[in-house]
């Protein structure tokens, strides 16, 4: 019995500390992208590029996403190593940013912009692997990410309004080798309960035998999980897409520029409160009750948001961002850990990003776009409102609503 005692104690110890280093790792990379991603368009404005130019570099790198997140989970999935891949990443990330600082032409800086992304747009979604690997609280811990991405992003535009607009790429590669650090101590602390599980005899679970390579035709057969990824095709494009195109209609409703990021900081916050609430209500109605209930709120304020309303009330009912974002971007990556085998997380979660996010957010982009030529901000909600109704019916038919 106190030989039990002792190791149930090491254990709980364990766990503990991998907490607050897996809080580091999404505070770090999140932040990474929240300095660079808002203000670099006024980066490349200062670099006098043209609009359509800003535009092409965007989506390029977009585009770049969705073979990166595919090609980098299928490396994660198969390597003995898996966090070395993630390190690795961060790291080449990080001396990527540095370098475009010493780009100004437009072509050097498109090719530079799509290696990065490379690079950095399959970290989020391996994160997501670890910690759910982990046996870590995943909703406790993503919450972290939506933090880091709030202060970094009025952090830096702090900073950049003081130094110089340029700044934003240092900060970038400070925060990614910080995520890199944060996955080194986390090696080091599973060397560490190795080297405990030897001593009281207990063979290591992490390091095996050489096993059967893993790839994409294996979770293609997967129909539960194909079905999961095309319903939230038509949810999470719209969501992202709402950064570029919520300005547009604050402003339409009557709020100024400066009010824009009050609104936006409150909103993403309010992402965080939904986070850590998550757990407790799927627990009470199950996350795929909760997943529906976050989709169909989606549907009704991007709905309410195609009336032009005024800006005093889009700022009173910010938390419907949160509503939606803090339950559908914890729960689906949690749907997917139920869908899949074990050895294929990172393949699932790689492949849902690459086609729910990255994908979608190119087509919403676009025709958002266009949207608000023909009418204005309200005109781009109310496409963002059908998008959505088309991932609720998908869900409903898929029967992915049942427990």
């Amino acid at each position: 019995m106190e030989q039990i005692s002792l190791k149930t104690g090491i254990f709980e110890t364990v766990m503990k500390n991998a907490y607050y280093y897996y809080v580091a790792l999404n505070l770090s990379s999140y932040a990474a992208i929240g300095m660079l991603l808002p203000l670099l368009g006024q980066y490349l404005d200062f670099l006098e590029f043209s609009g359509k130019q800003i535009g092409t570099i965007t989506s390029v790198a977009t585009a770049t996403a969705i073979f990166a997140t595919t090609f980098w989970g299928e490396k994660y999935a198969n390597s003995f190593r898996k966090k070395n891949v993630v390190i690795f990443l961060c790291v080449l990330s990080a001396i990527v940013g540095v370098g475009l600082l010493a780009v100004s032409s437009y072509w050097a800086f498109l090719i530079g912009f799509m290696v990065l992304y490379f690079f950095q747009s399959p970290v989020m979604g391996l994160n997501d692997a670890m910690t759910i690997e982990s046996g870590q609280p995943f909703s406790a811990i993503r919450k972290w990410g939506c933090i880091g991405f709030a202060l970094a992003t009025f952090f830096a535009g702090r900073l950049a309004g003081e130094v110089g607009i340029f700044v934003i790429f240092p900060l970038y590669a400070m925060a990614f080798l910080l995520t890199a650090v944060a996955i080194v101590f986390i090696l080091r602390m599973e060397k560490s309960n190795r080297d405990v599980q030897q001593k009281w005899k207990n063979p290591p679970t992490e390091y095996k035998d050489k096993k059967q390579r893993i790839g994409y035709k294996e979770i293609l057969g997967n129909k539960k999980l194909m079905a999961l990824i095309a319903s939230s095709f038509f949810l999470l494009g719209t969501n992202v897409a709402n950064n570029t195109y919520f300005s547009f209609l604050y402003m339409e409703g009557g709020g100024t520029l400066a009010g824009v990021g009050t609104v936006f900081l409150l909103m993403v916050g309010s992402e965080t409160v939904f986070m850590a609430l998550s757990n407790r209500i799927s627990a009470k109605i199950g996350l795929e009750r909760a997943i529906l209930i976050a989709m169909v709120i989606s549907v009704l304020r991007f709905g309410w948001y195609s009336t032009g309303p005024a800006y005093t009330w889009l700022l009173a009912f910010f938390f419907l961002q949160g509503a939606v974002n803090g339950i559908l971007l914890v729960e689906f990556i949690r749907y997917i850990h139920q869908t899949v085998e074990p050895s294929q997380l990172g393949l699932g979660i790689s492949l849902y990003y690459a086609i729910s996010n990255n994908l979608s957010t190119i087509f919403c982009q676009f025709i958002g776009g266009l949207a608000l030529d023909s009418g204005g901000g309200p005109g781009v909600y109310l496409f963002f409102a059908c998008y959505n109704i088309i991932g609720v019916v998908l869900y409903l038919i898929f029967g992915l609503y049942k427990r």
